[in-house]
């Protein structure tokens, strides 16, 4: 994980305060076990933030994907099957 260490102000603000140049702010080092615990945190934090979708609503999506791929399926099957009888057809035909 990385930590951000250096600030450089706007530009703008360097030239009314005389181009003095950035400044910096030094970020505390945390140890292994702080970064971890921080980044636990943060998970736990952002998965509030989520929405989880309802029973229903993973149900009725799970039922359109089940039911696309036994329609894609299918027809990728018939679509072998019928190119396959067609080429063997064609090569009867050419001996």
């Amino acid at each position: 994980m990385s930590q951000v260490t250096d600030f450089q102000e706007q530009e703008s603000k360097e030239h009314s305060e005389g181009g003095g140049g950035g400044f910096s702010i030094r970020l505390p080092e945390l140890s292994w076990l702080e970064r971890i615990r921080k980044f636990l945190h943060d998970v736990r934090m952002e998965m509030r933030k989520t929405t989880w979708p309802s029973g229903a609503q993973v149900w009725s999506t799970t039922v359109v994907v089940v039911i696309a791929v036994i329609f894609f399926g299918t027809y990728l099957w018939g679509c072998d099957t019928l190119f396959g009888q067609f080429f063997n057809y064609l090569e009867k035909a050419v001996r």
